[in-house]
């Protein structure tokens, strides 16, 4: 099995909750946000939040009216903060190679 058909592998069938991670790296807290991307999780739904697998996510402070393509965005998680961010002139796209993360 080659990288990605294993990464799509463990993403896809064996990644369902956080007790599934290998590594602590990937659990994050909203402590550590900033306040304006803080306030935007909580537009989120928890089952959305509870599937969020990612190693912490970077927001740049000027996001209004942009284009972002989350690339890996799984759950979506990280897709709708970012459109609170952009707002309703910009543009969010979140691609993922693994339809169960989806």
């Amino acid at each position: 099995m080659d990288l990605k058909e294993c990464v799509k592998d463990f993403y896809g069938k064996h990644l369902k909750s956080a007790e599934d991670l290998q590594a602590d790296v990937c659990k994050t807290r909203a402590c550590n946000m900033a306040p304006n991307v803080r306030e935007a999780l909580k537009f989120c739904h928890e089952e959305v939040i509870q599937r969020y697998f990612g190693c912490g996510s970077v927001f740049p402070e000027c996001l209004e009216e942009c284009r972002v393509l989350d690339l890996g965005c799984g759950s979506g998680r990280d897709c709708f903060i970012l459109s609170k961010l952009v707002g309703e002139k910009g543009f969010v796209t979140g691609v993922d190679m693994t339809p169960e993360q989806v």
